[in-house]
């Protein structure tokens, strides 16, 4: 079967006889012809979630002989339809890869030498007790940072910093779409706001790539409606393959507020906004009229590159197309110091068209306790339980990095999230205090953080690190103590939340037992390391079936009954939006202070003295230097598939997108060996010279220039992004920023 072939069948969901992986990672197919010998043969599938990336997509595990053979998406899913992305197909291929980790080991020689002796849990446990309590007993559980990627293992990982009273956790969140949520959170009182892209009628991207950036049931969702004749306009300085479907406006990076605050001006000086709309659920809307009131399309038109004309047509359109149409808020968010700013402005520009709680626009997840408000709906699902254990301590000192301080951006910050850049800072600087341990779950700051030398400098300047992944990642490769979790086909984990338009609890269970023996899910994992520490009181169960039995009992459901599909949703319940029927409906899920829309916010106003979005001017490369921008590839899962036997297979590299007419001034040819300058860091890489990218911006997919030697077919390949990006922190939401200024030569 050829790459091309494969690539075809991840990226638009598979059906029939499709691509199995078996084996480390081989290609094979499933031929009808042989369905009579194997219905001789021990087969079952079981109904799971995946974990490839963080969406948590139901998917249908194919179990032969004891062996996962193949991964489909759940076809009883209406959102997954039986489709499942390239990744998401490739979890065999982690699943079996003999460069996972296999045991617990303990760093013997200096940090970043690669140099581990394997040990038993009980040593390793042992161990990071000991280095823990002297940690703590110098300087204080604060001295603490645990990080991970968000998820479901948070639960258990979470519980050893809460026991030892440490308040400074954080999720990856501020590297992805943490300004985004806070937005949102400010705006409506919920970050659980999702949109209705198979629905919409005339959709706007500023630089979301969903087809390359793949959320299975947002991809499909989008592919339904421009197969309805919907419109998709795609803002970005590149040449995606979302933007091949649609119309590509190559926007300057760094300036979409300015485009967004340029609709708005014009839907108000046209009158083309939904007036009632507005007048009933909208807070502070004379004061976004006159933050915009001097944002012309002729501004507009200079600050981003973008013709006059095509600002206003596209803007006109969009409003035509109300209440059906949507301008898009983002999923990886963190790209400029003032980003925060740019997804309310986004959110205002949507309810001036009224497409709130109506098909085509957005809608707030019916969560169960959302469903509490409306009488009609409210018998159909009851809210999940919790685990039940003794109150924690209380931290002796705020956090590192001002979440919940009033009167400053860290006021608005998510407490669960935090902003996990603050990190390095503190361990480097002291400031607030310094963090001397930092306790790592399946999140690689070397690649994810912006700067990577100044994270591994911070690292090696540690008192103790501990990982624990699937893979000897970057990180681990720096650590003192690598814990070796077993994968997501291997494992129970706690029912996960993923209600939208209804709602929807998801199951993670085994598919078969740890391939690697010596290999833990997280629960077990951090339910030992704790009892090893004296915190066996917050681990009050012996199994994941207690925990799972705590969520389900309170929502009248069984773990027998999640285990036969894998997900549940209510019987007969259909999609449910608030204004479908009466556009006047009262609102009561909006949770801010005023209960409405608040386009003005005295929060925001209070953290950062712009309640009211204002627009911030960023600097434009000089002649001779390049806006380094980067995205997600189809095939990769930001810095954590690059290692998988037939992801790399797939694609083993990356390569910088350079224009043409800039690669012609530099003497640059296609795939030429080049070396990319940012301040005082240097990148070699290949040049990939297109028509498809602006002059004054260069591009590279994200995950790649793997430094531990033990991801042995990832090792050296290719450009580590965020290498040549200071790692500079946004204003609002400590958000990790991921675009610089580079130049280029020939190597």
């Amino acid at each position: 079967m050829k790459r091309r072939q494969f690539l075809k069948g991840a990226l638009y969901g598979t059906g029939g006889a499709m691509v199995a992986f078996g084996g480390f990672g081989t290609l094979t197919r499933l031929d009808p012809r042989n369905a009579e010998a194997a219905a001789n043969d021990s087969e079952k599938t079981v109904y799971s979630a995946c974990e490839m990336c963080r969406n948590q997509c139901p998917i249908a595990v194919h179990v032969k002989n004891g062996k996962v053979v193949k991964v489909d998406g759940h076809p009883d899913d209406p959102a997954m339809g039986g489709s499942l992305c390239g990744r998401g197909q490739a979890g065999p291929s982690l699943l079996y890869d003999p460069q996972r980790i296999k045991k617990p080991m303990i760093r013997t020689g200096a940090r970043g030498e690669g140099k581990f002796k394997e040990v038993s849990w009980n040593e390793a446990y042992q161990y990071i007790s000991d280095q823990l309590k002297k940690v703590i007993d110098k300087s204080g559980a604060e001295s603490v940072a645990l990080a991970s990627r968000k998820g479901p293992h948070d639960l258990f990982f979470r519980t050893i910093g809460q026991g030892i009273g440490t308040p400074n956790m954080f999720s990856h969140e501020a590297t992805c779409p943490m300004t985004r949520s806070v937005a949102l959170d400010t705006t409506f009182g919920t970050e659980g706001i999702s949109a209705d892209y198979g629905n919409t009628k005339y959709l706007i991207s500023l630089s979301r790539n969903w087809f390359e950036g793949i959320h299975v049931p947002q991809a499909k969702a989008v592919m339904k409606a421009l197969n309805n004749g919907a419109k998709m306009v795609i803002l970005d300085p590149r040449f995606s393959v979302s933007a091949s479907k649609g119309e590509w406006m190559p926007i300057k990076a760094t300036t979409e507020l300015a485009f967004v605050m340029a609709m708005a001006n014009i839907m108000i000086n046209e009158n083309l906004y939904d007036k009632d709309f507005v007048a009933q659920y909208v807070e502070g809307f004379d004061q976004w009229a006159e933050a915009v009131k001097d944002k012309t399309p002729e501004w507009a038109a200079q600050e981003t590159g973008l013709a006059r004309e095509d600002i206003v047509r596209v803007t006109r359109e969009f409003a035509a197309a109300k209440p059906h149409a949507i301008l898009d808020f983002g999923w990886r968010t963190a790209l400029t110091t003032n980003d925060f700013q740019l997804r309310r402005a986004i959110m205002m520009v949507n309810m001036m068209i009224g497409n709130f709680e109506v098909a085509g626009g957005y809608y707030q997840n019916k969560v169960a306790s959302v469903l509490k408000s409306f009488p009609e709906q409210a018998g159909y699902a009851l809210p999940l339980g919790g685990l039940k254990r003794p109150a924690f301590p209380k931290p002796a000192k705020p956090r590192i990095d001002n979440t919940g301080v009033k009167g400053t951006p860290g006021q608005i910050i998510p407490a669960y999230d935090g902003g996990v850049g603050q990190i390095p800072i503190s361990i480097l600087t002291g400031k607030p205090y310094p963090i001397q341990a930092w306790l790592v779950h399946r999140f690689n700051p070397i690649i994810t953080l912006g700067n990577s030398e100044q994270t591994i400098e911070a690292i090696k300047k540690l008192d103790f690190i501990l990982t624990c992944d699937v893979y000897m990642t970057d990180t681990a490769y720096y650590s003192d103590v690598v814990l070796p979790e077993n994968t997501y086909l291997e494992r129970f984990e706690q029912v996960y939340d993923m209600s939208g338009l209804t709602p929807k609890y998801v199951l993670r269970q085994p598919a078969v037992s740890s391939v690697y023996a010596d290999t833990k899910p997280h629960w077990q994992i951090y339910k030992e390391l704790g009892e090893k520490m004296g915190l066996s009181k917050f681990f009050p169960y012996q199994t994941i079936e207690e925990v799972l039995n705590q969520q389900l009992t309170p929502a009248g459901l069984t773990l027998d009954q999640m285990k036969e599909k894998g997900f549940w949703i209510p019987s007969g319940m259909k999609p449910f939006y608030v204004r479908s029927t009466d556009p006047k409906a009262a609102l009561p899920l909006i949770a801010t202070k005023s209960k409405k829309i608040e386009f003005f916010s005295e929060e925001v106003e209070e953290a950062t003295k712009e309640g009211i979005p204002v627009y911030v001017k960023h600097p434009q490369p000089e002649e001779g230097t390049f806006r380094f921008v980067q995205g997600k590839v189809a095939v990769h899962t930001n810095a954590g598939t690059a290692n998988v036997p037939v992801l790399n297979e797939l694609m083993s590299t990356n390569s910088l997108w350079i224009n043409t007419v800039s690669a012609n001034k530099l003497g640059i040819k296609d795939g030429d060996d080049i070396i990319i300058s940012s301040g005082k860091f240097e990148h070699k890489g290949k040049a990939k010279v297109t028509e498809g990218i602006r002059p004054d911006t260069v591009f590279a997919y994200h995950g790649f220039g793997r430094i531990s030697p033990e991801l042995k077919r990832a090792y050296g390949k290719g450009i580590n992004v965020n290498k040549l990006v200071t790692g500079q922190l946004g204003t609002v939401a400590n958000s990790v920023t991921s675009m610089d200024f580079v130049t280029l030569k020939k190597a």
